[in-house]
């Protein structure tokens, strides 16, 4: 091969690496560093302005470049608070908030059992769900919320705390913040049991995972997570590392999926369960799953449990969305990760996944962080 032919591959292949959607001018020195053609250096993405003003409203970087969810695509990286959010003492009218269908359309994704994703918004159509306006529900409450440690809020339904994350946007940034979705969770999860900082033993399947309840040596708060794990980030640097407090012995932290109540894995009708014991019909790439192995981590490691309701009638909801409250919403809101307001030690854990409860539930032991879109 002549020389001119190997430099155009070399080039071609450089240019094939940095990803659709990239500008084109934009190539990686050997440390994976994005330069431009005049070999100047651009900037790690936390620290650029829009990053330096999600820090300063405690947002972390996760990192990217791994599949999440097992379509042959990559994710990118995206922000995330690091802490649970808590009130602010400004309250948001309802007034100018809109329907309670359009709320749930606009803010949650459905499970679509044909994908195996959470890749459905409510039907338009749907009549399930009332079409006045989130005003009309005496017990709606809404604030901005923040994201700083300890006051943790409790006590928001889904359709609360989106809406309260619609209402504390980020000022000068390109991205939108909202509740993190399902696979944004598990990518946080993903990259928790994969990483040895974040077991008891030092080594990845050995010990327990934190129970992230406490400061000391053997049960802290936080997990660790780092880029180069599962796959390396070009927004951030190969050794990159992140705290993120209270995934796994907080509040229970609702996200923006929804189960219909027929498509939970076990029918709605099975209570709790280790994500061994689920079949075939659950995919994959939501069960907490080192990488390399096929079986899910038992709650014994710490990694959490799955709790698929008791009821067949409908999950549960306090505010009237429906026309009624109780154990009658189709569907139901899932709420990830600890809930150690309520002691329950079985659902304590980074990857625990609890589908009992509508978009008008409310408990004081649930509450929520936010999230940016991707990073593109």
């Amino acid at each position: 091969m002549n020389r001119y032919l190997s430099f155009s591959l070399l080039v071609a292949g450089i240019l094939f690496y940095s990803g659709c959607g990239e500008d084109r001018s934009t190539l990686y020195d050997n440390n994976g560093h994005k330069i431009t053609p005049s070999g100047e250096k651009v900037k790690w993405i936390y620290e650029t302005r829009e990053g330096r003003n999600m820090i300063a409203q405690n947002y972390v970087y996760i990192p990217g470049g791994f599949d999440v969810d097992g379509d042959g695509v990559d994710e990118s990286g995206f922000w995330l608070a690091k802490y649970e959010a808590s009130e602010s003492n400004e309250t948001i009218s309802p007034l100018n908030m809109g329907t309670i269908r359009e709320a749930i359309r606009s803010n949650f994704l459905i499970y679509n059992p044909d994908t195996k994703r959470f890749d459905r918004q409510l039907d338009i159509n749907n009549s399930n769900y009332l079409t006045s306006g989130l005003a009309s529900i005496p017990e709606f409450h809404v604030n901005r919320v923040k994201f700083s440690e300890g006051n943790a809020t409790g006590s928001y339904s889904p359709v609360e705390a989106a809406m309260a994350m619609t209402f504390s946007q980020v000022e000068d940034v390109p991205w939108r913040v909202s509740l993190p979705s399902e696979k944004q969770w598990m990518q946080i999860v993903k990259l928790v049991i994969n990483n040895k900082e974040n077991w008891t033993s030092g080594k990845v399947g050995e010990g327990k995972l934190y129970r992230g309840k406490r400061y000391n040596a053997v049960n802290r708060r936080y997990f660790v997570i780092a880029n180069n794990v599962l796959g390396n980030d070009l927004h951030v640097p190969e050794d990159y590392r992140a705290r993120v407090y209270d995934l796994s012995g907080g509040h229970a932290e609702w996200t923006k999926g929804m189960f219909a109540v027929n498509d939970r894995f076990l029918g709605g009708n099975a209570g709790l369960n280790e994500y061994t014991t689920l079949g075939s019909n659950t995919p994959k790439w939501w069960m907490p799953i080192l990488e390399g192995e096929d079986r899910p981590l038992h709650s014994i490691y710490g990694a959490g449990m799955y709790f698929d309701g008791a009821n067949t009638s409908g999950a549960t909801d306090t505010l009237n969305l429906t026309g009624v409250t109780g154990d009658v919403d189709p569907y139901a809101v899932v709420a990830r990760g600890g809930s150690d307001a309520r002691g329950d030690e079985t659902l304590t854990g980074v990857s625990a996944a609890k589908l009992s409860y509508g978009p008008g539930f409310k408990d004081p032991s649930i509450g929520f962080r936010g999230a940016s879109e991707y990073v593109e």
